[in-house]
């Protein structure tokens, strides 16, 4: 995979294949990143995610990183929903 991997996240660099225009007038941009293999595999996103000025054919940087707080407080709310670990 072409990008950069830490501990906490990962950066992988993609190219911007194209953008492609729906029926309810949005868009999907279409990713192309290369696997470990040299393979492309292809992925989207909402091309509103893309920075303003992006255009097919560049290549941009993704980073993936975790989100620690927000996951804890995700799954305190599913152990409240669930009623785990409410002691009485």
């Amino acid at each position: 995979m072409d990008g950069t991997q830490t501990k906490d996240s990962t950066e992988i660099t993609v190219y911007l294949d194209r953008i492609e225009e729906l029926e309810d007038d949005s868009a999907t941009a279409i990713f192309l990143v290369e696997d470990d293999e040299d393979e492309f595999r292809e992925f989207a996103l909402p091309a509103d995610f893309l920075p303003e000025d992006a255009g097919e054919g560049e290549y941009l940087t993704i980073k993936i990183s975790r989100e620690q707080e927000k996951t804890q407080a995700a799954f305190d709310e599913a152990k409240k929903l669930l009623g785990i670990g409410n002691e009485e």
